[in-house]
């Protein structure tokens, strides 16, 4: 009974020699993330320009194959937890070999765990296993230009929003410009109405004056007349008129033709004062100045009248300041 001989089946024996395998991978990750450790370690000590040569010196590494050990350390070793109470990264990638750990880095870390969950690295060749790393980095590349491409399209749909909307607003600015011009230009052209039917009485007026003139030429022709005819002819019944008394009626005759005529100069350059557009605005505003005026004069008044003598007096200092200083510019 002592001599049997247990025979295992190659499955059996194949399944330890896996094992064997995938406990000799994960010695190897835990080492090479140890030896990052150290690495980073004396990366602090070591002078700057002589890392190169310290690490050929003393393990032959190369500078890449000492950044990836470092790499894994970051990665996977045990100075950074994913949570405080959950297991360390390397007991969660426990499954990848070295290979493989170094090319899961390709991807971003919040992705490794459900991307080993979903390709299971012990069934798959280093080879195979860096090919799906890359598939899924250009599909998340994709995933982010997609994205990036949106945002770019919500910022550029926010910028032509904006746009229309300014020119919305622009267009509503012009819109009440021209809105205002033409009440304006209305009004305008209803004071310019007015002043034409002014200047059509006054002109009919500067007539009725010219033919009134006209007349009392005719009567002063008239008179001229009848006294150089009594002059000539003399009435015995009538008295003669004397000398002063014929001065008196040509003085009063000049004086009344005097009169009118200044009347009518008088009219007639109100007349072209009307018709004036300048003249026109100047007097729409002065008489909004004068309306103006009498406003602040009765805030004044108003103010006084309330015991306010403070606020009074510096209204009316106000006041006197802004008339000094319109005389003043236009000395």
């Amino acid at each position: 009974m002592d001599n049997v001989i247990i025979i295992r089946s190659p499955q059996e024996i194949a399944a330890e020699i896996n094992a064997i395998r995938r406990r000799a991978a994960r010695q190897l990750l835990e080492d090479s993330v140890e030896v990052g450790r150290l690495l980073t370690e004396a990366k602090q000590t070591v002078s700057h320009g002589e890392w190169g040569g310290w690490l050929e010196e003393n393990f032959q590494y190369s500078s890449t194959e000492a950044n990836n050990l470092m790499r894994l350390y970051e990665a996977y070793g045990t100075k950074e937890q994913i949570g405080l109470f959950e297991e360390d990264r390397t007991a969660i990638f426990g499954r990848l070999n070295k290979s493989q750990a170094l090319a899961l880095l390709g991807l971003p870390e919040p992705e490794r765990a459900a991307f080993v969950e979903a390709n299971p690295p012990e069934d798959l060749s280093v080879r195979e296993f860096e090919k799906r790393i890359e598939a899924a980095k250009a599909e998340t590349d994709a995933a982010v230009r997609k994205a990036v491409e949106a945002e770019s399209a919500r910022i550029d749909a926010e910028n032509k929003a904006r746009e229309a909307a300014d020119k919305l607003a622009e267009a509503s600015a012009r819109a009440e410009a021209a809105e205002n011009e033409a009440a304006e230009s209305k009004k305008l052209k209803k004071e310019l109405k007015s002043s034409q039917k002014l200047a059509e009485d006054r002109a009919g007026e500067i007539q009725r004056g010219l033919r009134s003139l006209a007349e009392l030429r005719e009567e002063k022709d008239t008179l001229q007349e009848r006294l150089d005819e009594l002059e000539k002819n003399p009435v015995v019944t009538v008295r003669e008129m004397t000398a002063e008394e014929i001065a008196a009626v040509e003085d009063k005759i000049r004086e009344q033709i005097g009169t009118e005529a200044e009347t009518l100069r008088a009219e007639n350059k109100k007349l072209r004062m009307a018709a004036d557009p300048v003249m026109q605005k100047f007097r729409r505003h002065f008489e909004d100045w004068r309306e103006a005026y009498a406003g602040m004069k009765t805030v004044i008044e108003e103010a006084e009248t309330e015991n306010e003598t403070e606020t009074a007096d510096n209204l009316k200092t106000a006041v006197r300041r802004l008339v000094a200083a319109m005389a003043e510019e236009w000395k």
